[in-house]
């Protein structure tokens, strides 16, 4: 009967949120499931494939997301959002002008790719086999992306969240049968992708044709690339802060320890999971209540979400180990050591991404751009440097650093802005706080990596971090709730 109830009560909630609020509650569950399948499914491309054949199925996602940069020039994302805003009565037409812009740009790469062919292999590690299917990927998953953008501008969620449970669905599971019935392996793994995005994709352009019958609009277009090829130094250098690293170290040490990277890097990254969450709630709480003139509030809680992110980063941390048995074999072994300086990392950028809210609030959103610029060149200059001296685990390494000098930049950045604001004596979020809590961080993170070959110690540590976890988790869930209570 109690369960009953419930049922009946959140189905009635349900039924009360607005059209704006069901979007966006199922657009950021197909998110989650995009992102929760992909770690889910590492353990299972691990056992099946090579070390190296799985560091060349990141090699190619990896350079996808360069390539994809050049052929979309992200005009899914921001150009689609403001155009649709600037051309409200022809949305249809400026949506499939979009899709005209992508596939000429596409068609482009493609005659230069065969026009230097032999080069553009030999610099991605790549055969020609690899670079076609590419081109078909780069031809068809941009318009899934601009039909599921346009979808969720309109408030339409029922058929964006088929087709993304389906494609989720289907692509490992094309992937597996291919293993396993066919002589394809790292191939299999990214044909099972490229078959169901580029499938989707493709009906997803012929509807967005149907609908708006232009390929082709001067205006449309000259607005779209006007507005984001500016943007694009800034795209760049993000994909070189997030994705660069196994690029550099297949380059520099082979497909094995990209793969081996790679897992590592997928291990860690579930602590970006839980930050992006927090980091999207919080946000616009930050906004309200900077414009509210509540800086002592917002700055006690702010140091207590980073004490929550920072325990998040040494759990990972701490259970590096294990998290490497059940994502991959005994081969992967020694990946453990580059998860602690990666979920350092995670707990400075969410620094960056809240230094960085608070300037956008006071419209400091070029420094935004030319900061992310400055720590990419430092992150490829570093990543030269050290790879080919120190190995492939120096990438972790320079990662850490990188998002320490972006947020050390915001923090000082942020303080300038706060001596401009006269009237506002005192610090959002006090330096000498801060400064210890990072210290804390880097301090712990070493400790606990010297426990990963005493797993007695280490385990007692983690039932103690579990414990303190445990009494607290009542402030931590109050402390949510009532910023998710004060957004609306």
């Amino acid at each position: 009967m109690m369960e009953k109830r419930m049922l009946k009560k959140w189905r009635m909630k349900y039924r009360q949120m607005s059209p704006v609020v069901r979007s966006s509650f199922w657009f950021t569950f197909c998110n989650f499931l995009q992102r929760g399948t992909a770690l889910i499914t590492v353990p299972v491309f691990t056992r099946l494939l090579t070390v190296e054949e799985y560091g060349l199925c990141n090699i190619y996602f990896s350079w996808f997301d360069i390539f994809v940069l050049l052929t979309s020039l992200k005009i899914p994302y921001e150009g689609l959002h403001n155009g649709l805003i600037r051309y409200e009565k022809d949305k249809d037409g400026y949506t499939s002008s979009m899709a005209g812009i992508i596939l000429t740009l596409t068609i482009v790469t493609g005659f230069f790719y065969f026009v230097c062919r032999q080069k553009i292999n030999e610099i991605t590690g790549l055969n020609t086999r690899f670079m076609l299917v590419m081109l078909i990927h780069l031809m068809w998953n941009p318009m899934l992306v601009l039909w599921m953008n346009r979808e969720k501008y309109d408030f339409h969620y029922r058929l964006p969240l088929v087709v993304t449970v389906v494609s989720t669905v289907l692509n490992p599971i094309l992937a597996i049968c291919m293993i396993y019935f066919t002589s394809l392996r790292a191939e299999a793994r990214i044909l099972g992708m490229v078959l169901t995005q580029c499938s989707a994709g493709l009906g997803c352009f012929l509807f967005l044709m149907i609908r708006g019958r232009k390929l082709y609009k001067k205006e449309y277009w000259h607005f779209a690339l006007s507005f984001n090829l500016p943007l694009f130094p800034y795209y760049l250098s993000q994909f070189i802060l997030n994705q660069s690293d196994r690029i550099m170290i297949q380059f520099f040490s082979g497909n094995e320890k990209a793969g081996l990277y790679s897992v590592a890097y997928s291990a860690a990254s579930l602590g970006m999971l839980l930050v992006s969450a927090i980091n999207g709630s919080v946000t616009p709480w930050i906004y309200k209540k900077l414009k509210a003139g509540q800086r002592e509030e917002l700055g006690r809680v702010l140091l207590l979400l980073c004490g929550l992110v920072m325990g998040i980063n040494l759990m990972i941390t701490g259970f590096a180990p294990d998290l490497i048995s059940i994502m991959a074999t005994s081969e992967y072994r020694e990946a453990i050591w580059i998860i602690p300086p990666v979920a350092n990392s995670i707990f400075f950028l969410y620094l960056y991404m809240t230094f960085s809210s608070i300037e956008m609030y006071y419209g400091a959103t070029g420094f935004v751009s030319l900061s992310s610029v400055l720590a990419a060149i430092l992150n490829f200059g570093l990543n030269a440097c050290f790879i080919p001296r120190c190995g492939y685990m120096a990438a972790g390494w320079t990662t850490f650093f990188c998002y320490l000098f972006l947020a050390g930049l915001h923090y000082c950045l942020l303080q300038k802005i706060e001596k401009r604001k006269k009237k506002n004596k005192k610090k959002i979020i006090p330096g000498k706080e801060l400064f210890l809590l990072s210290l804390a961080v880097i301090i712990l993170t070493f400790f606990m990596m010297g426990t990963y070959l005493l797993g007695h110690l280490r385990y007692l540590l983690l039932v103690g971090m579990l414990i303190i976890f445990w009494k607290h988790k009542k402030q931590f869930i109050r402390l949510l709730y009532k910023i998710k209570m004060e957004e609306k």
